[in-house]
């Protein structure tokens, strides 16, 4: 049995179908296949009262800051699960795979703002590496609704983001530019500014999950089989399936698959390796297998997604 399938045969038939799906806003660089980097910043302002999960592998090649204003979310990234409540931001760095999850309740509001590099360069100018290293922190999730007061400037530009966003006034988005350069700048003064690690506590089965996803970003190019993955964090492999599931958002399928293209896409372009050493280096044993899956996520071929990425450079 090949690699690639020897997860995808272990787990129930529903999950081998990844669906790639745009969320319901404005503008949505939400999966694999968007190679667009915008010069100018994006954003979204989003109010919902629904279980709202996002359908789709999200991962893309820009910036993301992500800011709770109300309600409480789950937030999947860099393999852990992190809790969140009103106030709290969230840094995602280029090709990073998150999603986020349904709290105890479903009403929530949110703003979403997007970068690329080119934003970054003609922003932040010799500061660039310093408020970039905001996204490649230890722990991606910052907390401002400490009561001592300390971070009320930054409460008082995330309520003017509000009102911009929501009024929409002549020059909106450059005021909003504006203040995301500065919400960045108070972020990177914040003495201690990464979680506290309180707010990096896990239950038992989040930590088991947790191990789960490392393991599979540590081995993805083996022969990864879900007896052994589950055997790993001493958890039958149905149960590991589900608790997968529920804690992450992502079929154990999805998971595997979107880590092993992930791979490969860097290899793609940053390497000269043809193209069926990249799939049998990444945990694809079948090469025409490999290229299903990554025409799947990606909507093009790896032949195809390599020429793009040359003509880019």
């Amino acid at each position: 049995m090949s690699s690639d399938r020897s997860v995808i045969d272990s787990v129930s038939s529903s999950s081998t179908d990844i669906r790639i799906a745009a969320m319901e806003t404005t503008y949505t660089p939400s999966n694999l296949t968007d190679q667009r980097m915008p010069h100018r910043l994006i954003a979204e302002h989003t109010s919902r009262s629904d279980y709202f999960a996002m359908p789709s592998d999200h991962l893309h090649p820009h910036y993301e800051l992500y800011i709770l204003l109300s309600g409480e979310r789950s937030y999947f990234v860099r393999d852990r699960v992190y809790e969140m409540h009103a106030g709290d931001i969230v840094f995602i760095g280029k090709h990073e795979l998150h999603r986020t999850l349904p709290g105890k309740l479903p009403e929530h509001e949110r703003i979403v703002l997007y970068f690329g590099d080119g934003f970054a360069e003609r922003q932040f100018g010799q500061h660039r590496d310093w408020l970039l290293a905001l996204f490649s922190q230890t722990y991606p999730v910052l907390h401002t609704s400490s009561k001592d007061g300390k971070d009320s400037i930054i409460s008082s530009i995330i309520q003017q983001l509000v009102r911009e966003l929501t009024l929409q006034p002549e020059g909106y988005m450059l005021m909003v530019e504006q203040l995301a350069v500065t919400l960045l700048l108070h972020c990177a003064r914040l003495p201690g500014r990464t979680a506290t690690p309180a707010s990096t506590l896990q239950h038992a089965a989040q930590e088991q999950i947790t191990e789960a996803a490392r393991y599979i970003k540590q081995h993805y190019h083996t022969d990864l089989s879900l007896p052994k993955l589950a055997a790993h964090v001493h958890l039958s492999s149905a149960h590991l399936s589900r608790t997968f599931k529920r804690t992450t958002g992502f079929h154990l399928t999805e998971y595997v698959n979107t880590v092993r293209v992930q791979a490969a896409q860097q290899l793609l372009r940053n390497t000269d390796m043809k193209i069926i050493d990249v799939a049998t280096a990444t945990g694809f044993g079948n090469f025409s297998h490999f290229g299903k899956i990554f025409k799947q996520l990606c909507h093009v071929s790896p032949r195809e997604y390599r020429q793009s990425a040359k003509e880019r450079k």
